[in-house]
């Protein structure tokens, strides 16, 4: 693959206050071009050549400045991808005083429940005056028209528009807030779409109410609720009844209209060096707004987490722990709940010496409910049938890391650091754990660390290795990492060469893999930078040998 990558950075927020003090034009900003050959004895379907160009233009006339950003790449055309958002941008962020824009193809984010991240083309714009109230809102497409050619990298879609509003007010002790978001299709931006694509014009109307309190200083509690209806079908029959919900008294209800709703609040309470908090949400089954691109719904967490700093701070520790279920209108076939714990702890024992350590504990407990014809056809009048099965899934995983400096002198700096992690799954059936149904992973890591400040050089090396049980067999990889970094010409130049081998044992697939990786960079009068970077990688399989060469060469420039 040749990669062809150009970047332009400059700053995002552009204050207008000071209009006609400072110089009159200033032309800032920076670009940078990537390009990378990728080459394979095997066919692993990567494209051979490609190029994404994106970056920031920031032009000033005295202090009224607007910086531009955009994107261009061909990546989604040559792998014959006909997508419903682009893959080329172009944005503007203007801002005066208080006053933010955002212009072109952008991106915003309300909540959560509401508008939160979808990229659209078009403008929107936030408010945050030095007074109580706050004012956020957009206009645009979140999805362009997109015809279905039978294609499969082509996903169809009607074109959407989105329309979204946010007010808050803000007080020292309180803060309320509403936010307003909808969204629409357009029925004929395309042709029918074949049945089995499940794509089909909708309508979204979303609001939310969102508010914090601080009871006292150090004790807060924050909520939101919102609602959404959503029309599933907008070909779908009319209905004189617009009842459902709040956000349904503003969407015209149709047969496929449905109507869900979201909440959550928390509580957070601080004292000395610590914290301790708790959390409640509840996703009805269902939940969608079209602000986002991907939702879960169907559950409900409760969660309690803590964090504290002991003798001098020297130990840090933070406790987390909740519990989630689902299917809560009990229409699944499978109802599951699910006990999360998790713990992190530092301790700065010295300068030299830092250890940590996390494990966390994962417990699901899924009740699958029998098919009912299997009770009905039982011909055993003896038989007490159970009429769910119950099944346990438990997944622990567990971190140490120690971090010693042997030396920290002028001209020699050592330093060892030692890693182990365990990962431990295992499934129950009505109790019992069966034969290959319990998976454990080792993973540990030692490496050294030798430098020469005064030679501005550092050797790392390394030993890895891997033990790992899936179900009834065991495999082993392990193998050794070399790398040098070196600095010349007032660090100037930077260099870095890396070498691994890593090797499996027999009872899985015979893999032996040896990779190489040479890094050069250089900068030239503190405006350029030019780098080259080669991997070549070898793989010694049963099946055959492959080999893959990567090499990668930019330029940046600054202005």
């Amino acid at each position: 693959m040749f990669f062809f990558f150009i970047t332009i950075a400059s700053a995002q927020a552009v204050d207008l206050e000071t209009l006609g003090k400072g110089k009159a034009f200033k032309l800032g900003g920076g670009v940078s071009s990537n390009g990378v050959f990728y080459n394979s004895n095997q066919d692993v379907g990567r494209e051979p050549f490609t190029y994404f160009l994106q970056g920031s233009l920031n032009i000033s006339f005295y202090q009224f400045s607007m910086p531009i950003s955009y994107s261009y790449t061909n990546q989604g055309e040559q792998l014959n991808y006909n997508l419903p958002f682009n893959f080329n941008r172009l944005s503007l962020h203007p801002k005066y005083k208080w006053v933010q824009g955002h212009i072109g193809d952008v991106a915003m984010s309300f909540s959560p429940y509401t508008l939160n991240g979808h990229q659209f083309t078009g403008g929107g714009v936030e408010l945050t005056p030095n007074g109580s109230w706050k004012i956020s809102a957009m206009t645009g497409r979140l999805l362009k028209a997109t015809e279905y050619d039978g294609e499969e990298q082509t996903i169809p879609a009607f074109q959407r528009m989105g329309y979204g509003l946010k007010l808050g007010y803000e007080q020292e002790r309180y803060s309320a807030g509403v936010i307003v978001f909808y969204a629409k299709d357009a029925i004929n931006s395309i042709t029918t779409v074949p049945d089995e694509q499940e794509v089909a014009p909708k309508e979204n109307m979303v609001l939310s109410l969102e508010g914090s309190y601080k009871i006292m200083e150090s004790l807060e509690v924050n909520t939101e609720y919102a609602t959404s209806a959503i029309t599933q079908d907008l070909r779908a029959e009319e209905l004189k009844s617009n009842k459902g919900s709040l956000a349904g008294l503003l969407l015209k209800k149709r047969a496929s209209t449905q109507y869900f709703d979201a909440f959550r609040m928390g509580l957070d309470y601080s004292f000395h060096k610590s914290t301790l908090g708790v959390a409640y949400e509840r996703i009805a089954p269902g939940y969608e707004t079209l602000g986002a691109y991907f939702f879960n719904n169907d559950f409900e967490n409760i969660t309690l987490n803590t964090s504290t700093a002991l003798f001098d701070n020297k130990l840090n520790l933070a406790f987390n722990i909740g519990y989630q279920r689902d299917n809560l209108k009990n229409q699944k076939e499978r109802s599951m709940n699910r006990t999360v714990g998790f713990l992190n702890a530092t301790y700065n024992a010295s300068e030299l010496l830092t250890i940590s350590g996390s494990y966390s504990n994962f417990t699901t407990f899924t009740n699958s409910k029998v098919n009912q014809f299997d009770v009905i056809n039982d011909d055993n009048l003896l038989d007490d049938a159970y009429d769910v099965l119950d099944y346990k899934q438990l997944s622990q995983n567990a971190n140490v890391n120690v971090n010693y400096i042997l030396s920290k002198k002028e001209n020699l700096q050592q330093n060892l650091n030692v890693n182990y992690a365990l990962a431990d799954v295992s499934s129950a059936e009505d109790g019992v754990v069966r034969i290959g149904n319990a998976s454990t992973f080792h993973n540990g890591n030692v490496s050294y660390t030798l430098g020469f400040p005064d030679k501005k050089m550092n050797i790392t090396t390394a030993l890895n290795g891997t033990l790992n049980t899936l179900g009834t067999e065991n495999s082993s990889t392990w193998g050794p990492t070399l790398n040098i970094n070196n600095n010349f010409f007032e660090n100037t130049l930077n260099t870095n060469f890396g070498a691994s081998y890593n090797t499996s044992n027999p009872n899985m697939v015979a893999t032996n893999v040896t990779n190489f990786r040479a890094n050069l960079s250089y900068i030239f009068k503190e405006k350029h930078n030019f780098h080259l970077s080669l991997i070549q990688l070898f793989k010694n399989l049963s099946t055959g040998n492959t080999s893959e060469l990567t090499i990668t060469f930019g330029h940046s420039y600054s202005f």
